[in-house]
């Protein structure tokens, strides 16, 4: 009984600690790795710092995909990342998007120019130890045609 006291009071103790979101630093790519009808698997990379004083997993989770504020198809991170406590990172992320009707013209269309907005939506699960928690994400980021690597 007393180990299970414990184990909860651990658990009260940790949900209730703060929790830092990652901060992007830039370095961010995308490398596509196989085209197979409408999925795509790539690998997109970006430095990110992990303020926390405890190493923050994120666990696959699927994001609505727009690019220039059309809606371009799902994309699910296929596992998960570890991000070490108080450091910066450079995350290369497995990925696989799974493309809207039409959304490859569209996204074609969109590749050589000098800047594109990526927005990214929906909830990401992430977890500290045994404990995981959802959070909602609505980032947009700006990137420029030129980082994505179509080497197939």
């Amino acid at each position: 009984m007393k180990n299970l006291l414990a184990v909860i009071g651990c658990v009260f103790i940790l949900v209730s600690c703060t929790f830092y979101e990652p901060e992007f630093r830039g370095g961010e790519s995308i490398k596509v790795e196989e085209i197979d009808g409408r999925n795509i698997k790539l690998k997109a990379g970006a430095k990110v710092y992990n303020e926390n004083g405890y190493a923050v997993k994120i666990k696959p989770s699927t994001l609505d995909l727009y690019i220039e504020d059309e809606y371009i198809g799902k994309i699910r991170l296929d596992k998960k990342i570890k991000m070490k406590a108080k450091q910066e990172t450079t995350i290369e992320a497995p990925m696989t998007a799974t493309l809207a009707k039409g959304a490859m013209f569209r996204a074609m269309g969109l590749v050589n120019r000098k800047n594109l907005e990526v927005r990214l939506t929906g909830k990401v699960k992430a977890g500290v130890w045994f404990i995981s928690k959802k959070f909602d994400v609505n980032e947009t980021r700006n990137l420029s045609g030129l980082n994505l690597d179509l080497g197939l």
